[in-house]
């Protein structure tokens, strides 16, 4: 009885600091990493230059938009999404792009809500008080 509580325990434990590691501290970094650079950077018309195309494992394309953009200092910036598309944007529409003035290429296409970060950060977050739900009440068979 014991050694399973104890086997339970760990394995629940394991769980919460996966959960809360991955799921909501990752997640809520990127999301703060976002917000950082739209209240500190500066706004700026990019075009889309072309893309960069890779298959999943399912087979499926995904877009990588390739961007151009002129910086407040007028330096040419050129470079590539990290957010995948399954919709292309046409080549040589304007999107508007927050980027760091200390760092250029770090930059993120406005207008793009992340609900799946969003999403991932509530679930998650669910998931880790679930378990921790779940550990108090263990120890209150105890």
């Amino acid at each position: 009885m014991v050694a399973f509580f104890i086997f339970k325990l760990v394995i629940f434990a394991a769980l919460l600091i996966f959960v809360s590691y991955y799921f909501v501290y990752e997640t809520a970094m990127k999301l703060l990493e976002r917000r950082r650079i739209k209240t500190s950077g500066e706004s700026v018309q990019a075009t889309v230059l072309d893309y960069k195309i890779q298959k999943d494992s399912s087979g499926v394309n995904r877009y990588y938009p390739v961007l151009k953009y002129t910086t407040k200092e007028n330096q040419e910036i050129t470079v590539q999404s990290k957010k995948e598309r399954y919709d292309k944007y046409k080549v040589g529409k304007q999107l508007t792009v927050y980027y760091m003035p200390s760092n250029p290429t770090e930059f993120y296409i406005s207008g793009l809500i992340p609900y799946i970060k969003i999403t991932t950060l509530l679930i998650g977050t669910a998931g880790a008080l679930l378990l921790l739900f779940e550990i108090v009440k263990m120890f209150k068979k105890i």
